[in-house]
């Protein structure tokens, strides 16, 4: 620390003496550190300039820049997800105490029928009156009942909502199978994990799609022998490379350019321009006489010596193993 650096604490603590050791520090750490100080000087003027430190010596402070984040590792015991779910100590223990709590359902419906006794003005016996009075009377203490029975579950049932939403501890909550209290929480709690493993089923098989490598690509069983067909043992893209259907692929450069069978004319193309000739008439115009044509075309000579001399071949060989001949 230098001597005008001493010079300004040592003031500052006597400037403050008598006051909280929260702002006698303050003080103490705005003359002293650089990370307390101002990062442009101050300019002294008449008016008020509002200006915000982006840079200097305030942000980012030191605080942040002394450390990295790759000195404070993450311990396994530190993660927690965020879940909705209740704390692991409301989980079910297996205890005889386990849903023994439980509320009285109120009724399905409440009775009114007494009411439309009250309305009755029609003239009725003494004994008829006093018996419908009776039965008013009683439909009135149970209307009565029935009400107060609905109303104290449904203020139960509130109570446990918002004070006990995460359950009882070791009696009921909504992790328990066969809850009553908490069927609604634990039927929401189950459609949220169906959904939850319908989705990261998903994502497992997004990351497996993703994340897959061919055998050719990735240098698997590199140099072994196989027995593929050709192109097949590159993972990418390839043309059709079918003989059968682009024979002009697996020619060399002089049977491509002097090929030896050429066809002079299309017969499919020469009976199309015939057939717009005459109209798609099949007959003869002057004479009425059948005007059908037939177009082919004459066979690979190359070809057809091919195949006689199999043929040939094959005779002989019969010829020589005294089988009779099968052409």
């Amino acid at each position: 620390m230098s001597a005008s650096t001493h010079a300004a604490a040592s003031l500052t603590l006597k400037k403050t003496r008598g006051a909280h050791p929260t702002l006698r520090l303050d003080g103490f750490l705005r003359v002293t550190d650089q990370g307390y100080q101002h990062g442009e000087a101050q300019v002294p003027g008449n008016s008020f300039v509002r200006k915000m430190a982006t840079y200097g010596q305030v942000r980012p402070s030191v605080s942040f820049t002394s450390e990295a984040r790759a000195q404070r590792a993450l311990k396994e015991n530190l993660g927690i997800d965020a879940s909705n779910l209740p704390a692991s100590w409301m989980d079910p223990r297996g205890e005889p105490k386990e849903l023994t709590f439980e509320y009285p359902l109120p009724p399905q419906e409440i009775n009114e029928d007494h009411m439309a006794m009250i309305r009755n003005q029609s003239l009725m016996l003494p004994s008829e009156r006093m018996a419908e009075h009776i039965l008013m009377r009683e439909g009135e203490k149970k209307w009565h009942q029935d009400r107060k029975d609905a109303f104290m579950y449904k203020k139960r049932m509130l109570k446990i909502e918002r004070e006990y939403q995460n359950g009882i501890v070791g009696v009921d909550g909504p992790l328990f199978p066969g809850t009553k209290l908490y069927e609604q929480p634990r039927a929401f709690l189950e459609a949220q994990a169906d959904a939850k493993c319908g989705k990261a089923e998903g994502r497992f098989h997004h990351l497996a799609h993703q994340t897959r490598a061919d055998d050719a690509t990735s240098f698997r069983n590199f140099g072994a022998p196989h027995d593929l067909p050709r192109s097949h043992d590159i993972g990418i893209q390839q043309k059709c490379v079918k003989p059968e259907k682009h024979p002009y692929r697996f020619l060399d450069t002089h049977e491509r350019l002097f090929p030896t069978y050429v066809p002079v004319w299309d017969p499919e193309r020469a009976a199309a321009l015939r057939s717009h000739d005459v109209r798609h008439k099949k007959h003869n115009i002057l004479n009425g006489g059948e005007n059908h044509m037939e177009h082919r075309v004459a066979p690979n000579w190359e070809e057809e010596a091919q195949k006689n001399l199999q043929m040939k071949m094959a005779q002989s060989a019969a010829r020589s193993t005294g089988e009779p001949e099968m052409f």
